[in-house]
């Protein structure tokens, strides 16, 4: 997981929030409310899909609709199951990879907000970002635990002389 996640706030202009992700080179950032609590996240295919309903013709978007549009008309509050709406898909730091790697493969998705534990999860509703999990992360973390198994067992055999 990544902390250095990036934050805006659902007033914010779509310029804005495409300028904080160009120069942050990140694929989304949390957008959160003023005292810093996760209200959902925006991904360039969110963009992508709010721009296509609103004018079905890429080529047709203007300045205008970037700089007047806020992050809130478009941004991801949650998830449809079942036909029902439920709340944004996230994880917590001790969440197990291959859970998280299922639920965003199940999901189609490819970032994951991480949230901090909540101290009473019966009373506290709302929760605090504390980084992002990107499906490319759990690739790279499994190569690299593949590898190092690999050099483990090479490590065993050739100290066995086999």
């Amino acid at each position: 997981m990544s902390d250095n996640c990036l934050k805006v706030s659902p007033s914010q202009s779509l310029r804005e929030a495409l300028n904080c992700m160009c120069d942050g080179q990140q694929k989304c950032v949390l957008v959160v409310d003023a005292d810093d609590y996760l209200e959902g996240i925006l991904t360039y295919g969110d963009i992508k899909r709010w721009l296509f309903n609103r004018s079905g013709d890429p080529s047709s978007w203007s300045t205008m609709d970037v700089d007047t549009c806020n992050v809130s008309s478009m941004f991801t509050r949650g998830i449809s199951y079942h036909g029902q709406e439920r709340g944004l898909l996230t994880c917590y730091p001790g969440t197990d990879l291959a859970m998280a790697k299922q639920l965003m493969e199940t999901k189609g998705i490819k970032h994951l907000p991480v949230l901090k534990w909540p101290k009473d999860a019966l009373k506290e509703k709302r929760r605090r970002v504390v980084a992002v999990l990107y499906y490319d992360s759990i690739w790279i973390c499994l190569r690299d635990v593949i590898i190092h198994r690999k050099s483990l067992n090479q490590q065993q055999e050739d100290d066995s002389g086999i």
